[in-house]
């Protein structure tokens, strides 16, 4: 079978200089934007869910179940937002609701991802922009 090759954009990110942990998306796809705003109106549905199911009759083992749910809603966001499959990646096995220094840990990765995603597509904007100037100063 023949191969169409190109440049497709991705690229890849070491979590935590952790080389066993490498995710792989294209930081310069305007439409993260867009997935992230969804997933991200999504989750904050999902957690007011849990919110509102803090003591059941059924007690710990609904909570469990909603917990679970919720976390696996997470990690389906996270994979939505990159178009590729990250969560496992870099959040391991850890509850996507996993408390660090008071916030979710998905919230940490996201939140952390964004100046990398924000640099790439200054890079990016900047080549594009030299690459216009040769064909508008050539209209001048």
């Amino acid at each position: 079978m023949q191969s169409i090759r190109f440049d497709d954009g991705y690229k890849e990110f070491m979590i935590n200089d952790d080389p066993n942990k490498v995710i792989r998306f294209d930081p310069t796809d305007f439409a993260i934007v867009e997935r992230f705003n969804t997933a991200m109106k999504n989750i904050e549905k999902y957690k007011d869910e849990f919110d509102n199911n803090e003591d059941t009759a059924d007690g710990l083992e609904s909570a469990a179940e909603t917990v679970n749910k919720i976390n696996t809603y997470i990690r389906e966001q996270i994979d939505y937002i990159f178009d590729s499959p990250v969560a496992a990646i870099a959040l391991g096995n850890k509850s996507p609701l996993a408390m660090v220094k008071g916030v979710p840990l998905f919230e940490r990765f996201l939140n952390a991802v964004i100046p990398a995603i924000e640099k790439e597509i200054k890079a990016e904007m900047k080549a594009s922009e030299k690459r216009v100037s040769k064909y508008t100063s050539q209209v001048k």
